[in-house]
């Protein structure tokens, strides 16, 4: 009788790790699986969700080669496919079974990494720019112009669209704001940092923040019931007490930095603690963070390791930055977008042409260049997070409806879309 003989150790040795592969294959597909549709503690699928954003970038890296457009751009335009609105449009659309898929559900934690992203591209930005030429006489008239037209008009036309007061004063004050994170990234593309159009509109977009905040503090107090003009006061002279004395205490600190004890890892660590501290300080009296790091990285131009610091936070920017301008897109409510599409699209023209007609013009008086003053009323175009927190200060404090708190969030993310393609055009030229 033939007795089998048993497979020799050269057919485990090939067999096992194949084995192991697909168990291991079969292993990652249920996780991905449970982690899309199944429940899952949220403080373990945060994990997932960071390599998810993490892999999107690295997809959006791979399509600007191919498609030969701004990686701004494509990272926003991935953010809205990947919202939970457009899924569940998408999922209802196609009539597809079960419950949409909600990949991320961590949005806080999200958003607090995308804060890091626009706090550490402006930090970024302020190391290569000298504080006098942020504060200079052009950016003054440019901000200024971008401020007073901009309520003026929204105002104006909440008002004749039957509109109360408080809503008015939120529309007037959300068209007021400036938000840069995705011009200046744009412009650090083309290499054009450098360029006295690109200093207008950084500059600018800085002092109209400040000039936004008094502007804010106006509207709540007169939609609150009446205009307390010591609390607008005080608004006016806590911001200035913050950029100045902020610049003046950071001579001393740069004095610090620069000392022998700073050497080796110390300065870095250093500059990231100065930079969070004025982002903190910056955010808590309401100018916004990214204000905080970019008077943060003015005032570390002056230090001789700002090239270590500029090499050393490059990691940060790598993994901070590209999910800050998707969690642009996941803001997106694409159903919002249709049932408020007339009033959103004639309040975006608005916030479009009252920006750009009025910094071109103010630009032109700077004696720049046509083009390059049309670059920069394009560039001061975008709302961002500036307005969203405008309109979200106004629905929770009871003066925004639902309805008019989508117009305005609406308007704020559409006029950062498309910023993109337009000024991408006009840099080209």
């Amino acid at each position: 009788m033939n007795v089998p003989s048993l497979p020799s150790a050269d057919v485990f040795r090939r067999i096992v790790p194949y084995t192991i592969l697909a168990l291991f294959v079969i292993l990652i597909l249920t996780v991905v699986r449970t982690s899309v549709f199944g429940a899952v503690d949220p403080e373990k699928h945060i994990y997932f969700e960071i390599v998810f954003l993490l892999l999107l970038a690295l997809l959006g890296e791979i399509a600007v080669v191919y498609l030969k457009q701004p990686s701004v751009m494509i990272l926003m335009v991935l953010g809205i496919v990947m919202s939970h609105s457009f899924i569940g449009a998408a999922w209802g659309a196609l009539n597809l079974p079960g419950e949409v898929p909600e990949i991320l559900r961590n949005e806080e934690i999200i958003s607090v990494f995308a804060q890091l992203g626009a706090v550490i591209l402006l930090f970024k930005v302020g190391l290569h720019n000298k504080l006098e030429g942020v504060f200079a006489l052009d950016n003054l008239f440019v901000a200024v112009a971008g401020v007073v037209v901009p309520f003026a008009v929204g105002y104006l036309y909440a008002s004749y669209t039957g509109g109360d007061f408080a809503y008015s004063m939120f529309v007037g004050a959300a068209l007021t704001a400036t938000s840069v994170g995705v011009t200046v990234a744009l412009l650090r593309e083309f290499g054009l940092l450098e360029q006295r159009f690109a200093q207008v509109i950084i500059g600018a977009a800085i002092i109209d923040d400040i000039l936004g905040l008094l502007v804010l503090s106006f509207v709540l107090n007169v939609t609150g019931g009446a205009l307390e003009v010591p609390a607008l006061a005080l608004t006016g002279i806590t911001a200035a007490v913050f950029l100045f004395g902020g610049v003046l205490a950071g001579k001393y600190f740069v004095r610090y930095l620069d000392s022998d004890w700073s050497a080796g890892n110390r300065a870095i660590l250093l500059a990231l603690a100065f930079m969070l501290a004025y982002a903190y300080v910056a955010e808590f009296i309401r100018l916004s963070a990214i204000v905080g790091a970019f008077l943060a990285g003015i005032v570390l131009n002056q230090s001789r390791h700002i090239k270590e610091i500029e090499d050393k936070t490059a990691g940060l920017e790598l993994l901070f930055m590209p999910i800050f301008f998707i969690s642009l897109g996941l803001l997106v409510d694409v159903n919002a977008l249709a049932e408020f599409a007339v009033p959103i699209i004639v309040l975006t023209v608005i916030a479009v042409a009252t920006k750009v007609v009025p910094c071109f013009f103010a630009a032109m008086v700077a004696q720049l260049h046509p083009r390059e003053s049309l670059a920069v009323g394009v560039g001061m175009v975008p709302r961002g997070e500036v307005a969203l927190i405008i309109a979200s200060l106004g629905l929770t404090s009871g003066v925004l409806a639902a309805p008019q708190y989508s117009i305005i969030s609406a308007m704020a993310l559409l006029t950062t879309f498309m910023v993109p393609p337009i000024l991408t055009r006009v840099l080209k030229k």
